[in-house]
C-alpha cells in the first residue's frame, strides 16, 4: 500500500511506499507526529501508528551521539574559557575540577586543535616576510610547505605538550590521568595561540611588542605546567620544579623533529 504525508508547511506528498516511508521516518525526514493517509483515502493519522517506532540506524546513532559529544565540549570550553581569562595559573586546578576528568580531556584536545589552526593560519599569513627557518644545519623553505603540512605540524606541536607532560606524570609514577595532561596541554597551547593572534595583530615591525607577548607566554607556560602537575597530575613541588624544564625541552625537541620531518 501507498501513504501521502504531509511536510512542514502542510504540503501532501506522495504518494510513497511504506517501505520508503519507513526509510523517511529513520533518516529523520518525517517524524512520528507527522501526519499520514493511505493513498486511497481515509483519515490523516500520526506516522508512528502506520510504520511504528523506528530504531535510528547505527550511522544516525554515531552522529547524534557525535553532535552530543561535541556540544558537550563546547560548553565545557566556555566554562574553562571563562576561568582561565581571568586566571589562566589559578584557574587551571579549578576549571579542570569543575569540567570533571573526561569533560576537561575533551577540552584540553579542543584547545589544542585551536592552536593547531592559529599557528598555521599564522606561519601561513606570515610566508613574505619569513622566507626560511633555519635550525642547525637544516634549512627549510617555508614557501614550499602547504598549509595543510603547517596545520599538521601546529597540531602536532600541541599533542607535543600532551606527550612530554604525560611523560614526566609517569616518570614520576604519580596521581592522575591522561586527561588531566591533556587540559594542561589544552590550557598552554591556548596562551600560545592568543599570543600568534596578537602577534599578528601588532605586526613585525613592533618588534619589541613582540618580544614582550613572548616572555609573557613563556612565563604563564612555566607557571601553568608547575601548577598543573602538582595540583591536576598530583606530583609534590620538588619533583615538578625539576619537571617542568624536561617538559620544555621534550615540547621544543619533539616540535623541531616533527617540522624537520613534514618540511624536508
Amino acid at each position: 500500500m501507498n501513504y501521502f504525508y504531509l511536510d512542514e508547511q502542510n504540503r501532501e506528498i506522495g504518494p510513497v511506499s511504506l517501505e520508503n516511508l519507513k526509510a523517511f521516518r529513520a533518516s529523520d525526514v518525517i517524524k512520528d507526529h507527522t501526519l499520514v493517509r493511505p493513498e486511497s483515502g481515509g483519515p490523516w493519522t500520526p506516522c508512528v501508528a502506520v510504520v511504528g517506532t523506528i530504531e535510528a540506524p547505527d550511522t544516525a546513532k554515531l552522529q547524534a551521539e557525535a553532535a552530543k559529544v561535541m556540544s558537550a565540549t563546547f560548553a565545557g570550553a566556555k566554562a574553562a574559557l571563562a576561568l582561565l581569562a581571568s586566571d589562566p595559573v589559578g584557574g587551571l586546578a579549578p576549571a579542570y575540577q569543575k569540567l570533571g576528568p573526561q569533560r576537561a580531556g575533551a577540552v584540553g584536545i579542543f584547545f589544542m586543535a585551536v592552536f593547531g589552526l592559529v599557528g598555521a593560519s599564522f606561519v601561513n599569513h606570515q610566508i613574505g616576510a619569513l622566507t626560511s627557518i633555519s635550525y642547525g644545519m637544516v634549512n627549510a623553505s617555508i614557501d614550499t610547505v602547504s598549509f595543510t603540512k603547517l596545520l599538521l605540524v601546529a597540531t602536532a606541536s600541541a599533542v607535543a605538550w600532551f606527550c612530554a607532560l604525560a611523560l614526566a606524570r609517569l616518570v614520576n609514577q604519580r596521581g592522575g590521568r591522561w586527561e588531566g595532561d591533556a587540559f594542561i596541554a589544552g590550557a598552554v597551547s591556548l596562551v600560545w595561540a592568543l599570543e600568534l593572534l596578537l602577534a599578528t595583530f601588532v605586526g613585525w615591525k613592533n618588534f619589541e611588542v613582540w618580544g614582550i607577548l613572548v616572555l609573557s607566554a613563556i612565563c604563564i607556560t612555566v607557571l601553568q605546567i608547575f601548577v598543573g602537575l602538582t595540583r591536576i597530575s598530583e606530583l609534590n613541588e620538588a619533583r615538578a620544579t625539576v619537571a617542568v624544564p624536561v617538559v620544555l625541552v621534550v615540547e621544543v625537541w619533539l616540535t623541531k623533529v616533527i617540522f624537520v620531518a613534514v618540511s624536508t
